[in-house]
């Protein structure tokens, strides 16, 4: 297992995990209210062998609740195993990881040098500091 490549993987969809937790509880609500309206619906036997639509839509309804509600459940988890990574670094540490692969930006390593006021030699010896204590910190894998 690589935990640095994983690491590296998971900080640059973090963003987008962040943006598809808030995109699958909205799509949640909206099956949670079609499946009040579902209900009402006639319960009727089909006709002749033909299928019972109203039925379907219910029974799909639950089926893709089911389907979100899980991914939703796995993506908060990864989300909140990024953040608390994240939580275990330094200041110094969290900004280089986000330049170099959150929120890359036009001139990221020129920004850091100067905000961190340091060689751009220097800046990649901490950005793989940085990533190993993220991996420790998220992973927990200490051989690296």
């Amino acid at each position: 297992m690589d935990g640095i490549k994983m690491a590296i993987a998971d900080l640059r969809v973090y963003e987008k995990r962040k943006a598809a937790v808030g995109n699958l509880e909205e799509r949640i609500k909206i099956l949670n209210e079609q499946n009040v309206s579902l209900r009402g619906l006639s319960n009727s036997a089909p006709v002749m062998g033909g299928a019972n639509r109203p039925e379907d839509a219910w029974i799909n309804n639950i089926a893709e609740r089911g389907q979100l509600e899980t991914n939703l459940k796995i993506v908060k988890s990864l989300v909140e195993l990024t953040e608390k990574g994240l939580a275990s670094l330094t200041d110094a540490q969290r900004l280089i990881l986000e330049l170099f692969y959150i929120d890359r930006v036009q001139g990221y390593k020129e920004i850091l040098c100067d905000r961190l006021c340091i060689e751009q030699s220097r800046l990649y010896e901490l950005k793989d500091r940085a990533i190993k204590d993220f991996v420790v910190g998220m992973y927990g894998i200490v051989e690296l």
